[in-house]
């Protein structure tokens, strides 16, 4: 294990040291980025009051297509993109007013939003970045259960919108590293419980993430 992030770290500071300072491709762009992600617990309420969920910790995954814009731009510095990522946590716990107690199931959030990320430039090795997203996103309540009784099966289409930052290492001229933070969140999800009831499911979650983005 020692050996392996030893290695790893060489392999970072490699290519950090070795990154033109000022590497910039204009034009379009392809990444992936993995990470772990919290989902915060939720506050949730029905017709006979309120309730909290807690969930485990996950990873999650996204696919952004986008464009780097030119230096001088008028519109700034930065880039656009359009972003697809997918959260999914196992529901541990459900809180009620008599107590927790133990739950099951799985919170999936799929979304789809349009991002926009200004960028500073200096003679750093490191390009930050802050920005933020708008769009839609599909909460799941897949299979949801408390105390082996069923809570929720059920999805909705929200509004949603997340708060980015980061920095950006260039590896070469069209291959980027990028390490960021997002926060998301989305308007509250109106589900149905399984006698049929509504409820609205809060979320938000923060997600530390890597990835790597090509430009073509």
């Amino acid at each position: 294990m020692k050996k392996n992030c030893q290695f790893f770290l060489c392999c970072f500071f490699f290519f950090a040291l070795s990154s033109p300072l000022w590497a910039q491709n204009p034009g379009p762009y392809l990444g992936v980025f993995v990470g772990g992600q919290f989902l915060a617990p939720s506050d949730n309420s029905d017709n006979l009051g309120t309730f909290n969920l807690e969930y485990r910790p996950a990873p999650s995954g996204s696919i952004v297509l986008g464009w780097e814009l030119e230096p001088g731009s008028d519109i700034g510095e930065g880039r656009v993109e359009l972003e697809y990522t997918r959260r999914s946590n196992r529901l541990d716990q459900a809180e009620f007013g008599d107590g927790k107690v133990a739950a099951d199931g799985d919170v999936i959030a799929d979304s789809l939003l349009v991002n926009a990320f200004g960028v500073y430039r200096s003679k750093s090795v490191w390009t930050p970045y802050l920005g933020a997203g708008l769009g839609i996103a599909r909460i799941t309540s897949a299979d949801l259960n408390v105390t082996g009784q069923p809570l929720s099966d059920d999805d909705a289409l929200v509004f949603a919108y997340q708060f980015g930052v980061g920095a950006d290492i260039a590896i070469t001229d069209s291959l980027t590293l990028d390490l960021g933070y997002r926060l998301f969140r989305t308007a509250k999800a109106k589900l149905e419980e399984a006698n049929g009831e509504e409820f609205r499911m809060e979320y938000l979650s923060h997600s530390a993430l890597i990835g790597l983005r090509l430009s073509f």
